[in-house]
């Protein structure tokens, strides 16, 4: 009977010694391995991994603020493009009715009708050729103020002509 007691006593205090871990972590530890300090030491870390979260979170809020006026900018940028465009179109529509007005008293005043007209609607097909072409702001604006020049040499040459 003794032996039988003794033998229970030992698996008691076998089980116990079990349940008792090196892990300080309660959830992957045993039953008796609360400690204080590793507690704190826990959660002073996981305060640290917020503050840490929080801060990158605020970065990437900020970095994205800065992005969307750099959007807002750029399609601004876009629209004046846009309407650049749209005014040398309304323009070469109205050099085409100029034209169309012209009375040519000569052969060569005809031949000179004819190239302005075709020179027309070629800058025409251009300005719609440069709005829908995937090239850069920078590329844009250097072929608009091509074609505003170009714009500006028809309409001189269309006012000469019609002067004679």
């Amino acid at each position: 009977m003794r032996f039988i007691g003794l033998a229970l006593a030992m698996i008691m205090v076998s089980s116990l010694g079990a349940c008792v871990s090196k892990e300080t972590d309660p959830r992957k530890g045993g039953l008796f391995s609360y400690n204080p300090k590793a507690y704190e030491k826990r959660l002073e870390d996981r305060k640290a991994t917020l503050a840490d979260t929080e801060a990158d979170t605020e970065q990437a809020r900020q970095e994205g603020a800065v992005l969307e006026t750099e959007k807002k900018g750029k399609i601004q940028k876009q629209q004046v493009l846009k309407n650049r465009l749209a005014g040398i179109y309304a323009e070469t529509g109205a050099l085409e009715k100029q034209l169309d007005q012209v009375k040519a008293a000569n052969a060569a005043q005809k031949k000179e009708l004819k190239r302005l007209k075709d020179e027309t609607v070629a800058l025409r097909a251009s300005t719609i050729q440069v709005n829908n072409s995937g090239g850069s702001d920078q590329e844009k604006k250097a072929e608009i103020a091509r074609l505003q020049q170009q714009m500006d040499e028809l309409l001189k040459e269309a006012e000469a002509l019609s002067a004679l």
